[in-house]
């Protein structure tokens, strides 16, 4: 008799642990499309469809310039660039983090064109995850990647990444991503928030 009820009893645990896993990754899909949609208004959105955790690269480009008179007579001009890169990483641990900096960084620093006008160029991830491992977490608020360019006349590129903790709410950046982390909580929790409303009403 004791053995029947430990059966249910883990039984119901894996049952319970299943709608747990499927409510946060339905979650993750619905802030992935809420994110895409809100950078479409400032970015070149990709879709990425390679069977991997990287699902959207996003493209942002400005550049800011004076002149005199005419536009020919300038007297400065500034380009700035950031390629952010999406990823629905699931558990994130650290094999997963060394994946998504390698990546970013093999696909984005080719994407920098450095010149007198170039003034940065970021390289960001966005990671999207169920849960994350402790050491995954300790392993990507140390990681940093960046190049000046001639002494930095000709600009820099930096590498910022951000993970999103679904479970918890949570967010950890690494050093350069700082600003970011503030930017995606308040983006993050208005999608989630609006999803639950939505949720509601139904």
């Amino acid at each position: 008799m004791i053995i029947v009820l430990y059966n249910l009893f883990i039984k119901s645990r894996r049952r319970a642990g299943r709608k747990e896993r499927n409510a946060v990754s339905q979650l993750s899909e619905k802030v992935l499309e809420g994110l895409k949609n809100v950078y479409t208004a400032y970015y070149d959105v990709e879709e990425i469809h390679d069977g991997t955790a990287l699902k959207a690269l996003c493209s942002y480009h400005i550049r800011d310039s004076q002149y005199v008179l005419v536009k020919r007579a300038e007297l400065w001009a500034a380009e700035n660039h950031e390629y952010l890169y999406l990823w629905d990483a699931g558990k994130l641990d650290e094999a997963a983090v060394e994946e998504i900096f390698q990546r970013t960084v093999a696909d984005g620093e080719p994407r920098v064109r450095p010149h007198s006008q170039h003034m940065y160029t970021y390289l960001t991830a966005v990671a999207l995850c169920d849960s994350a491992q402790p050491a995954a977490l300790k392993q990507l608020k140390k990681l940093k990647k960046r190049r000046e360019y001639k002494l930095s006349l000709h600009g820099w590129m930096e590498f910022r990444i951000a993970a999103v903790d679904l479970s918890t709410g949570e967010i950890t950046v690494n050093r350069a991503g700082k600003p970011l982390g503030k930017d995606l909580k308040r983006l993050t929790e208005r999608i989630i928030s609006a999803n639950h409303i939505g949720e509601e009403k139904k």
